[in-house]
């Protein structure tokens, strides 16, 4: 295959993972991407496949993990089917079926009828008028008990009962390059609003929220307060997603306010030459967005990459308190 032909795939791909929200795509995950949609997809340059699997999420790792995905059928996002997910130990020639989990949707709270809901710092709801397709995700939770390559395979049952599936392959990691469940979080000075003369500088959001910019990081764990800190972009993203999951954020603050931490945290520095922000080279993140859930001992106890919605973020917040 030429090389012409594999970057048009690889711009496809990149598109795709844009439309879901999976942003800062390295080049090696690009190529996996591409390698998935040529071989296991059996996509060919005349005839695509009937079901492609969007991933958003890029890390996996030894143990259980949160695999959240989007599925694209005839150019069209599937909402709603009855989907699961099933992972096969593919190191000897025939491969062995570990687990199979189910996968269901989960619809994004800041969409309706279609349309993208912007939360105000006021609390008051802005129903975009431009149209998004994209409104939930499929979220499985899959386990691998080793590092190296697995098998994965996604059936969807169809509205007539048939079943149609595809398979690809996914690198699972031994240890998680961002901090992992369990671990301290890292202390980190984030700039808050007290230290800035426009909220513009460390908020791209329109307009800026300050109840995100209140308190740092590090200050908060001192304080022995639970928080959630959402790494995302929303005005500079490329993607059509990454930015309401800070409106998904924003939907949790009338109910949790009051004990917990909410804080935002830009990808880039303000102003040239674009770089990280320290904050998020601190937490080594390769990815955005990223919400983290951590405790009031500075623990990490739930972390979510890509598109996630308020019923998942709660309901790890909920865990968290002690409120189930």
């Amino acid at each position: 295959m030429d090389m012409a032909h594999v970057a048009s795939i690889a711009r496809r791909v990149e598109s795709l993972r844009r439309s879901l929200g999976l942003g800062l795509l390295t080049p090696a995950l690009l190529l996996t991407a591409c390698l998935n949609v040529l071989d296991g997809r059996r996509a060919s340059a005349s005839e695509p496949a009937p079901l492609q699997v969007l991933m958003t999420t890029s890390e996996l790792v030894v143990g259980q993990n949160r695999f959240a995905f989007g599925l694209l059928k005839s150019n069209a996002l599937l909402v709603d089917a009855d989907v699961a997910v099933r992972v096969y130990d593919i190191r000897d020639e025939d491969a062995k079926l570990v687990t199979e989990a189910p996968a269901p949707y989960r619809k994004l709270e800041v969409v309706e009828n279609g349309k993208p809901v912007h939360i105000h710092p006021d609390g008051t709801r802005h129903v975009h008028s431009g149209t998004t397709d994209v409104r939930g995700i499929y979220v499985a939770q899959a386990t691998f008990g080793r590092p190296g390559a697995w098998g994965v395979e996604v059936l969807v049952r169809q509205g007539d009962g048939s079943v149609e599936a595809t398979r690809f392959s996914s690198t699972v990691l031994a240890v998680s390059p961002t901090p992992a469940l369990g671990t301290s979080a890292p202390r980190s000075r984030n700039l808050i609003a007290s230290e800035v003369s426009d909220l513009r500088q460390i908020d791209s959001s329109e307009p800026p929220d300050p109840r995100l910019h209140q308190t740092r990081i590090a200050d908060a764990i001192a304080q022995g307060k639970p928080q959630v800190i959402v790494f995302a972009t929303p005005k500079f993203c490329t993607s059509r997603v990454c930015g309401p999951v800070v409106d998904v954020v924003r939907t949790l603050l009338p109910a949790y306010s009051n004990r917990v931490v909410f804080t935002h945290q830009e990808i880039w520095q303000a102003g040239p030459p674009q770089q990280f922000s320290p904050t998020v080279e601190e937490w080594n993140l390769q990815s955005e967005p990223w919400i983290f859930v951590v405790d009031g001992q500075g623990i990490i106890r739930a972390k979510f990459e890509g598109l996630t919605t308020r019923h998942e973020l709660e309901e790890a917040l909920k865990h968290m308190l002690g409120l189930e």
